[in-house]
């Protein structure tokens, strides 16, 4: 089927604009994906764990073998006490499991490596320039007008903010909305909040952390999520709870010496009875310390730009959904895009049909971050014991309600996720299917 011409302008390459980038040639949609830095494959950031959800979306792509072959795949998980004692666990057997219940498995892979599978697989590399930091849009009437430092200009009809939760692209929205007297309604940054920071820890292979587990370690105020990835090598995650609950501007950025600090305050810190933060440190490749702000924008778009991934919604690292999620918004995105495309008149898109697909991306997707967000934040509060009825429940009660009250955790976060619908869904068994596996494809966006 012949489309209507279409040309996207990508802003950033990370999880979300590589991912948006592939879904775009695979549809055919004309595109350029604009990176400010170097490199399209960047070296930053720590691990990254990859769900059923967003596994499901890459298989579609063709990825999922990639992604297997870079990965470890989790059996095994454990909450664990602040001493590092197991409160409760299953020592094997969860990769069999989730792939029976879901299709796939949870893994953990390097953020570096996930990068370099979707690069690997995008064919026209020619689509991807480095070095092209967005400065200013304008907007025209036949489509709105990219400058980047070094002086480059690029139109498109569409502009996908996909660079993060600084998004230059969210910046311009807003300045776009003050032109339009729409100003307060896009005034959203001063109401994000960040209450927990979060050390992002990477270290080589650790005498006395499982291999291919996912583990969390509670305690008061604060709390870990620990994943072994290829070579044992462990993906570590301090959520610490901030003095204060911060918004917008106030929101602080940390230097060197804060992480320093934070780092020996918790170098004593148990994460299995055997292994203490201090060994995780003495093999350690890389360390982030930052703020976590948390937020699920309502106005994602304004004209021909449309923000994607953390740059219009935000979650805390404890439920992995991060980079799932931004895969999920690009494929919602692609559906109302190809939808558009392959009807209605021959010509170009005009920004009333444009603003319509995305205010249905936006009302899809909106409920959904939202959720998990809340979710979220909620099973932080419980990991951190920030009250002694959260303590008494995690440490008493909570273990005999699982392994039930995992799997439904699970089941209730994949259920509801978004696929591609003009890209084949690879038959893979499953008892808890996804519900667009169920209800026609059709009947949503």
């Amino acid at each position: 089927m012949a489309l209507r011409p279409c040309k996207v302008i990508v802003v950033g390459s990370g999880v979300a604009g590589l991912t948006l980038a592939l879904m775009l040639e695979k549809h055919g949609v004309d595109y350029l994906l604009l990176e400010a830095y170097s490199d399209i494959v960047a070296t930053v950031g720590a691990g990254i764990a990859l769900a059923p959800n967003g596994l499901r979306v890459l298989d579609q792509l063709g990825c999922f073998e990639d992604v297997l072959s870079r990965s470890a795949t989790i059996d095994q998980i454990h909450f664990r006490k602040p001493d590092g004692t197991v409160n409760w666990g299953m020592d094997v057997g969860l990769e069999k499991e989730t792939i029976t219940r879901h299709g796939y498995p949870w893994v953990w892979l390097d953020r570096k490596s996930l990068l370099g599978v979707l690069y690997d697989n995008i064919a026209d590399k020619s689509k991807l320039l480095t070095e092209k930091r967005l400065v200013s849009v304008t907007h025209t009437e036949t489509g709105d007008v990219v400058v980047t430092a070094d002086g480059s200009t690029y139109t498109g009809d569409i502009i996908v903010g996909a660079d993060g939760t600084h998004s230059a692209v969210r910046k311009e929205i807003a300045k776009r909305a003050e032109e339009l007297n729409l100003g307060e309604d896009y005034a959203e940054e001063n109401k994000v909040a960040a209450t927990y920071s979060c050390l992002f820890g990477m270290s080589d292979a650790v005498p006395g952390v499982p291999s291919r587990s996912l583990d969390f370690i509670a305690n008061e105020g604060f709390s870990y999520v620990l994943g072994t990835g290829p070579k044992n090598r462990v993906f570590w995650f301090l959520l610490n709870k901030m003095s204060q609950k911060y918004y917008g501007a106030d929101i602080p950025r940390f230097t060197e010496e804060d992480k320093e600090k934070i780092l020996q305050e918790h170098m004593n810190d148990q994460i299995t009875p055997d292994v203490r933060v201090a060994d995780l440190y003495s093999r350690v490749l890389t360390t982030t310390y930052a703020p976590i702000a948390e937020f699920v924008y309502k106005n994602w778009h304004l004209g021909r730009m449309v923000t994607i991934g953390d740059a219009c919604h935000k979650v805390l690292p404890i439920t992995a959904q991060g980079g799932n999620q931004a895969i999920e918004s690009a494929a919602a995105l692609v559906n109302g895009l190809m939808t558009v495309l392959s009807q209605g008149p021959s010509g170009p898109l005009s920004e009333l049909e444009i603003k319509s697909m995305f205010d249905q991306v936006q009302n899809l997707r909106v409920p959904r971050t939202a959720k998990i967000v809340e979710g979220t934040h909620l099973r932080q509060q419980m990991d951190a014991m920030e009250t002694p009825e959260l303590k008494a429940f995690l440490l008493n009660e909570y273990p005999k309600l699982n392994p039930g009250a995992t799997w439904s955790r699970w089941e209730g976060m994949f259920a509801a996720a978004v696929s591609l619908k003009r890209l084949a869904i690879p038959v893979r068994p499953k008892t808890s299917p996804f519900l667009d596996e169920i209800i026609p494809r059709e009947a949503s966006l």
